[in-house]
């Protein structure tokens, strides 16, 4: 049986090498994303050879093996551990680059079937920043409805941010809000959704906040007419790729998630100008959430598969 471990942050270093060496930039097993969620789905992490073996045993869910060298010694692991049990092994997670590396060692044994539910939405710095093309037009053109409804303005996040919407020393001439508003401005979103099923999610967030720092997150929060109308944080998947985890407006403030996701795009450019892409996850099936993913026309839908033992 395999050592199974829970997470924890000393993991962070040890889980985003193997990211990086996976050469794969899919977020749902960030190192962020599985500490951020630890409470809701319970991942537990295990070594299998060089590489990091990720699974949910209680639910007998385990996902492709992350990082470089070879994916046999943890493959053949998670085979002995769904069979100790009586099960076939399914595994989760896969993308279309690693199935050109698991297809010919195992594709003879498992069926292979899309997960289009999971498929991460990937856009380019350009496209989220400068919204060109006819395409986008409609973009633009709502961002020109959020600036004719009032002034505003768009705030970073910082930890140690010593203003709630003024400049601090230190900070330049940008406007930096601190964590205590934004935790306040998603306190006023989830309170104005009143939704039981984003319990779990705001659990997420509030993990966010309380390891801010520690996680590398950058965040930023939206103004109009003095008042913070959206919020949105991600942090870095790998040397090229920034991954948006969370982007909350206020309901019924018009563009407010148009103008959050441009300037935001543009603090992240600015922060890390070795970024390429933005991932912006996946849409988990919701219809709505779909069309707004797909509105901004990604450059990479990255695919997600299952394997299934025969």
């Amino acid at each position: 049986m395999i050592d199974w471990k829970e997470i924890t942050l000393a993991d962070k270093p040890a889980i985003e090498d193997r990211i990086c060496a996976s050469g794969c930039h899919g977020a749902d097993y960030s190192f962020t994303n599985l500490y951020i969620w630890r409470k809701a789905y319970k991942p537990m992490i295990a070594m299998g050879g060089e590489r990091l073996l990720v699974g949910m045993p209680q639910w007998k869910i385990y996902a492709y093996p992350k990082g470089g060298g070879d994916v046999r010694p943890g493959i053949e692991m998670l085979l002995e551990e769904a069979h100790s049990q009586g099960d076939k092994l399914v595994i989760r997670g896969l993308t279309d680059k690693t199935l050109q590396e698991f297809l010919p060692l195992y594709g003879d044994r498992f069926e292979i079937s899309e997960d289009r539910d999971n498929a991460d939405y990937i856009y380019s710095v350009e496209k989220l920043c400068e919204l060109p093309g006819r395409h986008l037009s409609s973009k633009r053109n709502h961002i020109k409805h959020f600036e004719r409804n009032g002034e505003w303005e768009f705030h970073r996040i910082a930890a140690d941010s010593c203003g709630m919407v003024t400049s601090c020393e230190g900070a330049g001439s940008a406007k930096v809000s601190s964590l205590d508003e934004a935790r306040a401005f998603v306190d006023s979103f989830y309170k104005e959704k009143n939704d039981p099923e984003l319990e779990d999610e705001a659990g997420a967030i509030e993990e966010m906040f309380a390891n801010y720092k520690e996680l590398g997150f950058l965040g930023g929060l939206l103004y109009q007419k003095g008042e913070p109308v959206a919020f949105t944080a991600g942090t870095r998947l790998d040397n090229e790729v920034f991954d948006t985890h969370f982007e909350k407006a206020m309901p019924g403030v018009e563009a407010a998630y148009t103008m959050v996701n441009r300037e935001f795009a543009r603090l992240v450019r600015a922060e890390y100008p070795d970024i390429q892409y933005f991932n912006r996850e996946e849409d988990m099936g919701i219809e709505g959430l779909r069309r707004a993913k797909e509105s901004y026309h990604p450059d990479i839908l990255l695919m997600k598969y299952f394997a299934r033992e025969k």
